[in-house]
């Protein structure tokens, strides 16, 4: 599995790596290339959010992505790798069914 993670933040990629480490542990040989960028946003209100966008490609082709908006950094990034691997193991369960069908 190729990745790359897009960030200015040394301590958020520190993060990011913990966090791709325990979230895809059981899908790496589903996932040919992960991209992952996070950028720090202010909402009109001048809230600071992060803003994490996940781009994943499946050896089997198809691609998935999900963008997540919090105000804490590791909420962003915990839920939009969980949305991540709940797409694939949807995906592995309907590909399951069309072959024992």
């Amino acid at each position: 599995m190729h990745v790359h993670i897009d960030t200015t933040d040394g301590v958020a990629r520190e993060r990011v790596i913990q966090l791709l480490d325990y979230a895809l542990n059981g899908q790496r040989e589903v996932i040919d290339s992960l991209q992952l960028s996070i950028e720090t946003i202010r909402n009109p209100l001048g809230i600071k959010l992060h803003h994490c966008r996940l781009n994943a490609l499946l050896r089997q082709g198809s691609p998935i992505g999900v963008e997540e908006v919090q105000s804490s950094l590791d909420l962003a990034l915990t839920r939009a790798l969980d949305r991540c691997v709940r797409t694939i193991e949807r995906r592995r369960r309907v590909t399951a069914r069309r072959h024992s069908a």
